[in-house]
């Protein structure tokens, strides 16, 4: 003899709102944190860029001349920096020297750095590669750059600058 249960009748319709809500909460909360994880690697590599102009400056004013550059170039799907003599026309030779400070989704915008209003920025070429170094150049009389510099750091695609300095062409300093 079968037996007619009367209470396996699947979900009420409450019940599956519920899930509903809950899943979109979920995917609200995972939406929200990857665009704080996206957010904290610019300003992780601004910050990482301030250190590594700071450490230039007082290379130039202690080691002497030819010896306070920042390069910055994209080699490889990342972004390397090296502070040391210039290494214009050299990216290989920055990520050999240097360090990575971020991936390529960062995009790097210097102005001003090589004595002239030149406005150049770090991203793909051919290839995942980058033909430039950008350079920030020091100098040894008074450890700023040769022009007023601005620099950048932005997530790929997107407008506004979420992490943007100046360093002042007299007195070197940096402020935001």
């Amino acid at each position: 003899m079968m037996k007619n249960n009367r209470n396996n009748r699947g979900f009420s319709y409450v019940e599956m709102l519920m899930v509903l809500a809950i899943m979109a909460i979920m995917v609200g909360l995972v939406t929200i944190s990857i665009g704080l994880v996206g957010r904290n690697s610019v300003k992780r590599t601004g910050e990482e860029l301030e250190s590594l102009i700071k450490k230039a400056r007082t290379s130039a004013l202690t080691k002497g001349t030819g010896q306070g550059y920042l390069n910055i170039a994209l080699v490889d799907g990342a972004v390397y920096a090296y502070v040391g003599e210039n290494l214009d026309k050299k990216p290989g030779d920055v990520k050999k020297k240097g360090d990575k400070i971020c991936n390529s989704d960062i995009v790097i915008t210097v102005t001003g750095a090589y004595g002239g209003k030149t406005t150049d920025t770090v991203e793909e070429e051919d290839g995942g590669h980058s033909s430039k170094v950008l350079r920030v150049f020091f100098k040894q009389s008074t450890g700023a750059p040769t022009a007023e510099t601005t620099i950048d750091v932005q997530k790929k695609g997107r407008q506004g600058s979420p992490y943007y300095f100046v360093i002042n062409n007299v007195t070197g300093k940096i402020s935001r």
